[in-house]
């Protein structure tokens, strides 16, 4: 007689299917918690992008407004100038003034969106290719000094300085003699990457990274001790030795005169106010400083023509708020409107790039 086997293994397989059922709906559940994360973020995503486009296209739309505005007033003050005249526009039309070329932020609305404009006058800041190394020392120094100008130079200060303006000079110059304190492709051949000295005019400010002894303290400055840089200052597309104080942003006046960033802010106020009047009272401060600086004054006011246009379209969400900047001749006799000399889309670059830490630039280190 066969006695039928009974297992005893039954209770403990029914206890590693029970555990088998567990680690199966764990990790259904992380799927399912992974998915929905992942929709999550591909919806946000999407939100993102809808408020980046819509902040392009409000900074784009107050960037139109700015250079429509700025081709109108320049064809009113030069009727003969040869500038395709632009459409007339009743003024219960204009639901906002014009901005204008003084340097500071506007806002201003469009479908139901803000946005903020800040027009520079190319012609109000310090021409990197004509100024005069007098003119160049001055602003170096200020920077190079924190914009304390009634401190004495030590005598590294007063090396870097030179170094600095003696270098501008080779950079923009024919020949391949450098000066005292500057240097020439010799240098720059040393340097890791090598390269040359251009031997030519500046075509954007950005160059003077590459020039000896420029470090991007110097040339971004130190936007929270209310220190300009020269990037503020200077610019490629002023081709006179002139400037236009009428116009000139807070940071040229700044560095002329020997103002904090306070000071420099309230003399624009008052210049905004006054209008054409105020050119004396510049014109005397400017003489006082340093009577070099008279001979950069134009003899006239005038409406600006190449201008520095920067526009940022403001949306609920801080970081989609977009930027975009241009570099515009609205007289130009060359093309049929605004001529467009050079565009930043998006939002460009206002700072060091992060981690850099001045590799590559023209400092001696």
């Amino acid at each position: 007689m066969i006695t039928p086997k009974i297992s005893l293994d039954r209770p403990r397989e029914r206890g590693i299917a029970l555990l088998l059922v567990v680690w199966v709906f764990m990790i259904l559940g992380v799927l399912a918690l992974d998915f929905a994360q992942y929709m999550r973020d591909d919806a946000m995503a999407a939100v993102n992008l809808a408020e980046e486009t819509r902040g392009y296209y409000l900074a784009l739309a107050g960037m139109n407004r700015s250079l429509f505005d700025a081709q109108q007033a320049f064809e009113h003050a030069n009727p003969g100038s040869g500038a395709a005249k632009p459409a007339q526009v009743d003024d219960d039309d204009q639901g906002e003034a014009a901005v204008p070329p003084d340097g500071q932020w506007h806002e201003g609305t469009f479908a139901g969106g803000g946005y903020a404009v800040r027009v520079t006058d190319e012609g109000g800041r310090i021409s990197l290719n004509k100024s005069d190394p007098a003119l160049l020392t001055r602003i170096v120094s200020y920077i190079v000094q924190g914009g304390n100008m009634t401190a004495s130079v030590d005598r590294r200060g007063s090396e870097q300085i030179a170094t600095i303006v003696d270098s501008i000079v080779d950079w923009r110059d024919p020949d391949h003699i450098p000066g005292l304190h500057g240097a020439e492709s010799d240098f720059y051949m040393k340097r890791q990457p090598p390269y040359r000295a251009k031997d030519s005019w500046f075509d954007s400010p950005d160059e003077l990274l590459r020039v000896r002894g420029i470090t991007p303290d110097i040339y971004y400055g130190s936007p929270d001790d209310g220190v300009p840089g020269l990037r503020d200052v200077v610019s490629v597309f002023n081709r006179e030795p002139t400037i236009n104080p009428l116009t000139a942003p807070p940071a040229v006046l700044q560095v002329l005169l020997g103002l904090d960033a306070a000071a420099a802010a309230d003399l624009v106020s008052s210049r905004d106010t006054e209008g054409p009047g105020f050119l004396p009272q510049i014109q005397a401060q400017l003489t006082a400083a340093d009577p070099h600086l008279a001979s950069l004054i134009t003899a006239e006011k005038h409406e600006a023509q190449v201008i520095y246009v920067e526009a940022r379209g403001d949306t609920q969400a801080t970081r989609n708020q977009s930027r975009v900047a241009c570099v515009a001749d609205v007289g130009s006799q060359a093309s049929d409107g605004v001529r467009i000399l050079r565009w930043f889309d998006r939002a460009p670059w206002v700072a060091p790039l992060p981690g850099n830490g001045g590799a590559g630039t023209g400092g001696d280190a």
